[in-house]
């Protein structure tokens, strides 16, 4: 994923490779080189990317220089998220243990009663419509993974800004069997009811390819092929356990700029298979890195059994959901407010869950049984 402070390997040669093929837009590049800056310092890069990095910096100069969130009077006054807990129990936010700053000068949490944490969404058998709180929303985006392969109409197999761009100190590979059927591997199976995203060591003959990764793995996007603004999104999966498996659904802003939002609706760290994590990540105007908290939610059989994860987007509301019941609320004017296209995918290490270990069973397979996004009427 994204978040956790864009880590990730700092060899140029790789970065360079997507530069060339333009596979890094303008407003992504701003991002990353950045990054590169706080990472490995300007003296450490190499000179086809130094150029790029000082078109960046100027743009980028006022995050630089104080990168602690501000505690003024004048960002408390609009800095106004409010998070709302919808549990029953005493559940609490929890960090990533990265460099993403909390937003806690003016945030409250609050328990709410349970009449209100009763299932609030409801989908026909068809799948087409949704009532969410008691409105009705049609489906305007979905597939069922009912073929036998990845709808190229639909899905990108591979990250806008390359295969070959490691972040998060992520240990796998993505293989995007859309642009190279022939790769030798494919992460990519269907069961006739479900798209299963299968991580697996990486055979020797195939560790060139693969940018020297120790896993292969898949990730689908719809980057350029499907964006929405508000609305209800959900996904129903079964997620893998290990140590250092880590499964998301989530969102991005199609441009990448302003608040560079970052939606993570569902996040699954193997290694704690009784819990499912929730979070949200934009940028402040000073340009840092912000979350309201990562939540964690119970769950005894995530890996185990199918649940669907949703969440419910409207103007400066976000509200989380676990087989349609809320579990987590964030409201504030820094809620997105821009068009995001959706992610799923299964990690393997990273700074969040660590890397596998010796108990972790590969192959490892992530199940989703569908994807679907909802519009408001």
């Amino acid at each position: 994923m994204i978040h956790s402070g864009w880590a990730f390997d700092t060899t140029t040669e790789h970065i360079m490779m997507n530069l060339s093929n333009n596979r890094i837009k303008p407003s992504l590049l701003i991002c990353i080189s950045t990054m590169m800056l706080v990472a490995c310092g300007d003296s450490d890069l190499d000179t086809r990317f130094r150029d790029k990095i000082e078109e960046a910096k100027a743009e980028s100069a006022a995050a630089e220089e104080d990168q602690t969130p501000a505690t003024t009077e004048t960002e408390t006054e609009t800095n106004t998220e409010t998070v709302t807990e919808t549990e029953t129990n005493t559940e609490t936010g929890t960090g990533t243990g990265t460099e993403t700053e909390t937003t806690t000068e003016t945030e409250t949490t609050s328990e709410v009663s349970t009449a209100e944490t009763q299932t609030e969404v409801v989908i026909t058998d068809e799948g087409e419509v949704a009532n969410i709180e008691g409105q009705p929303y049609d489906k305007i985006f979905g597939d069922e993974f009912q073929g036998t392969a990845i709808d190229a109409s639909k899905w990108n197999t591979t990250f806008e800004w390359g295969a070959d761009l490691v972040i998060n100190e992520e240990e796998q590979y993505y293989v995007d069997i859309l642009e190279s059927p022939d790769f030798g591997y494919d992460p990519f199976q269907f069961d006739g009811e479900s798209l299963i995203i299968t991580a697996a060591e990486t055979p020797a003959e195939l560790l060139e390819k693969s940018n020297g990764q120790s896993y292969l793995s898949g990730a689908i996007t719809s980057a350029a092929k499907f964006t929405t603004t508000y609305g209800y999104i959900e996904m129903r999966a079964k997620m893998p356990a290990g140590y250092g498996l880590w499964s998301g659904f989530w969102m991005l802003g199609a441009e990448f700029v302003d608040l560079k939002p970052q939606l993570f609706i569902v996040e699954h760290d193997g290694g704690r298979p009784n819990s499912v994590f929730h979070n949200y990540n934009y940028h402040d105007t000073d340009g840092n890195l912000r979350s309201p908290g990562q939540w964690e939610v119970s769950t005894n059989n995530a890996t185990t059994e199918f649940h669907t994860y949703g969440l419910r987007w409207d103007e400066q509301v976000l509200v989380y959901y676990v087989d349609g019941v809320p579990k987590y609320r964030i409201e504030g004017e820094n809620v997105s407010r821009q068009a995001m296209y959706l992610i799923a995918n299964l990690a393997v290490g990273g700074v969040w869950p660590g890397s596998p270990q010796s108990t972790t069973e590969f192959p490892s397979e992530l199940h989703i049984d569908y994807i679907r996004a909802y519009r408001k009427r």
